[in-house]
């Protein structure tokens, strides 16, 4: 992360060093006295000087990320803008460096008192193009690589539009050399080197002003429009992946995923009811406000069943407007129970009832929320947990409690919980007791976490258990948003606490604390290391391994760029370059063996989810997993990282790939996977009941 900042903030830094280098180096001639004229040279060569170093730093950041995360973290950068901010160092080297030395030598030669006008040979000099024209030329290079970096990112390489953007630098660069070689003449002509009157000066500038922002409004006008999500579409047709609607009507008889139900006849095991409603809450800050809850709770209610379960969930929306679904986070559900609006089901409008069946025949912690909206919705408190427990396996543990991390925005700040009031909490347990705390991160960001006081272990993630896990001490865990980690330990005969900062366990800390007669405090939070997936626990049996072979594998680049989405110019989050709904389709059939490069080469983690699946890690930055099999639902691309999973294509339908910081969905970084002969008869749009993200 900290290379992949340094290398955004050196871009920004080098085109506002070579800006000012640029416009001061172009006005050394038109100094009105020798002490200007020798004061302005000084202050460009200390701008070309810092403009050097900033160069020399997003180099070395450049080479650190290739070098650690790979070329395609670096690839647009390094062959768009790399010519255009090289060859002008290269010709400042060469060529205004000797020129600027042979300017203060006519400016010692004339010899004149600070105050007098400079010489005619030392105003003849500064306007020398082989000074100027390097200089204005890197502020071009690096104002072009500003554009490119913040509105051009995309994968595969966009050649067109590189070579269209080196276009404009060639021929910008050729409109200079032609101004400053005409500036040259007129001065050695005239003895004068501009042109016109000032207020002639005056209108022809402000005449590039206007034009320039006619431009401006034009494109902004028609990419806002052209980014409108239509009235009506689908999710899977023509205008998102490139006619995915194309592969089902090829197929013999292609399925709709309404098709892809749980069992619809049989008596359920566990029967649950969801109403979804607007709830007056009082938050930890005091204050009162409104929040959309199921049966009235924030979070949900807590679902418990057994593995192998028939669970039929009935939703019921009382009097949320926008309509509401459920979405089961990290459960292998069959397509039609995945709870998408607008893909899977209509949204479940006010006064609606809509039934979810599905076989919970995976054990582990995973969640429920809904996903209209969602960014919005899980933000509202329309979340909960769902366990699924053994259905034959030792006794429970004796404390078996949930951790749901999430944050609120409030009028008093952001208040951070641990499933609780923003105060310590207590929970008695006594020495010698199993304990597994679920932690369930319901945030849009990494979440941290320390525990204090006793030696645990990570035993499963994402609700898969690791292989062997090995106990912990002084590491700090991180959640990705939407992930889980379940943690167990035996409760010691002094307190254990779990904090989200590091620091004391003070009465307003917001932690929890385990301790066998509700009284004591453990040592302060702190870590010395960051759990690390990647080599925890020891290897074991996988689906998928060094000689596996797969039947394809896509590459997913995710970057951040100023565009348009659905209308509005936002910083618009990007997979391939590319927003909802025109972000990739990844067509699998059913049975293949799916390989996925995900390469973050932006400035926030994007915490990548795929629903239906469960995925492999494979590697992380070219280095393979070497501890447990890592099975996850929710991978979070930290950015300069670069991931390689894979993952079997065993459950037909149409899902989601998206970014589970809702935030960045919601402007348009969803992909989908979809398998070839299936198609969704729901559609999105104004004039559905369904809305983007």
């Amino acid at each position: 992360m900290i290379w992949v900042m340094v290398q955004f903030a050196s871009t920004i830094l080098l085109a506002v060093a070579s800006g000012f280098a640029a416009m001061c180096a172009g006005r050394v001639c038109l100094a009105p006295t020798t002490g200007k004229m020798a004061s302005r040279l000084r202050t460009s060569l200390v701008l070309i000087c810092i403009g050097g170093l900033v160069l020399f730093v997003k180099l070395a950041a450049t080479v650190q990320l290739a070098a650690t995360a790979g070329w395609i973290v670096v690839e647009d950068k390094a062959v768009a803008q790399l010519p255009m901010l090289l060859i002008p160092a290269a010709a400042v080297l060469w060529c205004s460096i000797p020129a600027a030395k042979a300017i203060r030598a006519d400016i010692r030669a004339a010899a004149g008192a600070p105050k007098e006008p400079p010489s005619p040979q030392a105003r003849l000099s500064a306007a020398e193009p082989l000074w100027a024209f390097p200089v204005c030329l890197a502020y071009i290079g690096a104002l072009l690589s500003v554009i490119q970096q913040f509105f051009i990112a995309e994968w595969p390489l966009p050649v067109g539009k590189i070579l269209a953007v080196w276009a404009v630098f060639a021929a910008w660069a050729c409109l200079l050399w032609i101004e400053l070689r005409n500036r040259h003449r007129r001065l050695a002509n005239t003895g004068v080197p501009e042109q016109g009157t000032r207020a002639a000066r005056l209108y022809r500038k402000g005449g590039a002003v206007l034009a320039a922002a006619s431009v401006f409004v034009i494109w902004y006008v028609l990419g806002a429009q052209a980014s409108r999500v239509p009235d009506r579409m689908s999710m899977a047709g023509d205008g998102h992946a490139g006619g995915h609607a194309r592969h089902a009507a090829a197929a013999a008889q292609p399925v709709s995923v309404a098709e892809l139900t749980g069992p619809r006849s049989a008596l359920p095991d566990r029967y649950f009811y969801l109403e979804a409603q607007k709830t007056m809450v009082t938050l930890p800050s005091g204050e009162r406000r409104e929040a959309w809850t199921f049966n009235g709770e924030l979070p949900g209610p807590e679902l418990r069943v057994k593995e192998g379960e028939l669970v039929e969930v009935a939703l019921y929306n009382r009097d949320v407007d926008a309509g509401v679904t459920i979405h089961w986070h990290g459960i292998d559900v069959p397509n039609a129970e995945d709870g998408v609006a607008g893909l899977t089901q209509d949204a479940v409008m006010p006064e609606q009832l809509h039934i979810y069946r599905f076989v919970a025949d995976e054990a582990g912690t995973y969640w429920y929320h809904s996903h209209h909206q969602s960014s919005r919705q899980v933000q509202m408190g329309l979340y909960g947990v769902i366990i699924v427990e053994p259905d034959e396996a030792p006794a429970q543990p004796a404390v078996d409690l949930t951790v749901m991390l999430h944050e609120w925005q409030t009028e008093n700040g952001t208040t951070v919980t641990l499933g609780g009031p923003d105060r310590l909490r207590r929970v008695k347990a006594e020495p010698g007791t199993p304990v597994r705390l679920r932690f369930v991160n319901a945030g849009n960001l990494p979440a941290s976490v320390y525990i204090s006081g006793v030696p645990f272990r990570v035993t499963a993630i994402d609700g898969a258990d690791l292989h062997e896990p090995g106990d912990l001490t002084g590491a700090r865990l991180e959640l990705a948003a939407g992930g889980r980690y379940d943690v167990t330990f035996v409760m010691p005969e002094t307190a254990v606490g779990v904090a989200r900062r590091g620091g004391p366990f003070a009465q307003d800390s917001g932690a929890l604390v385990l301790s066998p007669a509700d009284e004591g405090l453990p040592p302060d939070a702190a870590a010395d290391t960051v759990f690390d997936p990647a080599s925890y626990g020891t290897p074991a049996e996988a689906k998928f391994g060094p000689d596996t072979r797969y039947d394809r594998h896509y590459t997913l680049v995710f970057d951040n760029r100023l565009g348009f989405y659905n209308g509005k110019f936002n910083f618009v989050q990007t997979i391939n370059g590319r927003v909802f709904p025109d972000a990739p389709m990844f067509m699998v059939r059913a049975g293949e063996l799916v390989k996925m490069t995900l390469a973050n080469r932006g400035f926030e983690d994007h915490p990548m989810h795929l629903h239906g699946h469960h995925i492999q890690v494979l590697s992380r930055n070219g280095k393979a997993v070497t501890g447990s099999p890592w099975i996850a639902d929710t991978l979070n691309v930290a950015p300069g990282e670069r991931y390689e999973v894979a993952f079997e294509a065993d459950n037909p339908g149409i899902w989601m790939d998206h970014c589970h910081n809702l935030d960045h969905a919601a402007v348009g970084m969803s992909a989908h996977v979809a398998y070839e002969g299936y198609y969704s008869p729901y559609e999105i749009g104004g004039a559905t009941v369904n809305q983007p993200e």
